[in-house]
């Protein structure tokens, strides 16, 4: 298992991520070839009657003015130092996550399939800074995922904002976990920007992410490896909202730093080989919760098959 956050060493995080070049002119990634569609960056491409909401989602992230860029990856040091202390643990879900969560083994498959795409879509919130100003950095993360509810690794990729003081920074990023995170800089995420996000395992030893800004008609892809020792199990598809600020101790003495009344993932769905699933009826949510008294400090809903909210609750 990785070792904690100290000892991550950027070069080798990055090492671990593929940026594609951008496909040629009057690409078609609906009439390529699998083999093309994963040169390019690609996810697999969903077929349209076994998987028609994957696909639909497919349809919308690459229909035609998408602008299809290679990415310009740099180490992530804020999503990287979160969460030190859970990098060397064999369970690894944290106090830190609100959201929805599907965990495979309770879907009845026979024979039993592991997830290996998830997909869903947000809005990226206005973000304030609180009073009173806590020490350091307060960062939250919106973010689908594979694995990392019931093990210790996870296939993540979203967006984050973190207030400095009265400094409010926007970004998209990705990470293998329990190696280091990595940012997407040439990906620009506004307040108010629509983005959607495919994460997918189509190998064991394989990552693809895949996101759109709605705003920009942008679409990046990367391809991650995991760090040593890891393959992916698929035990589980996740839609989060991370309290990242949980590394301020007492970190619950402060709110979140967003005007977060109420977060929505939309669209959301997932799948594997051969099925596709949504967040109900076998859906479970999960709680943000104080690290001095186990209170939930948010409250999620699961709102249909396709939507999650998080409605932020605090100590009051």
């Amino acid at each position: 298992m990785s070792t904690p956050h100290s000892s991550l060493d950027p070069k080798q995080v990055l090492s671990q991520t593929r940026a594609f070049d951008a496909p040629p002119e009057g690409f078609d990634p609906f009439a390529a070839k699998p083999s093309e569609l994963l040169h390019y960056g690609f996810p697999r491409r969903p077929d349209p009657k076994t998987e028609p909401k994957l696909y639909r989602a497919f349809q919308k992230a690459f229909r035609p003015g998408t602008k299809v860029v290679k990415a310009e990856l740099a180490y992530d040091e804020i999503m990287s130092r979160r969460n030190p202390l859970q990098r060397d643990k064999p369970e690894f879900a944290p106090k830190g996550w609100a959201g929805a969560v599907v965990v495979t083994s309770s879907l009845g498959y026979s024979p039993a399939e592991p997830a290996n795409t998830v997909y869903g879509q947000w809005t990226q919130p206005y973000v304030y800074p609180v009073s009173p100003e806590p020490p350091g950095n307060q960062t939250v993360g919106f973010w689908v995922g594979l694995d990392g509810f019931t093990n210790g690794q996870v296939l993540q990729a979203g967006t984050a904002v973190t207030v400095n003081g009265n400094t409010v920074t926007h970004w998209a990023w990705t990470e293998w976990f329990p190696s280091g995170a990595v940012q997407i800089a040439n990906f620009p995420v506004a307040p108010g920007d629509v983005i959607t996000c495919l994460v997918c395992a189509p190998q064991s030893n394989h990552g693809y992410v895949s996101m759109r800004n709605e705003r920009t008609n942008q679409v990046v892809s990367v391809g991650v490896n995991p760090p040593p020792g890891v393959t992916s199990v698929g035990a589980s598809a996740e839609w989060i909202v991370e309290g990242i600020s949980a590394d301020l101790i007492p970190w619950d003495m402060y709110p979140l730093p967003v005007v977060l009344d109420m977060f929505t993932f939309s669209g959301a769905s997932a799948g594997t080989q051969h099925h596709t699933f949504d967040m109900q009826p076998k859906g479970v949510t999960t709680e943000i919760k104080s690290s001095s008294s186990g209170k939930a400090l948010t409250h999620s809903i699961i709102a249909s098959p396709s939507s999650a909210m998080v409605f932020w609750e605090g100590l009051s």
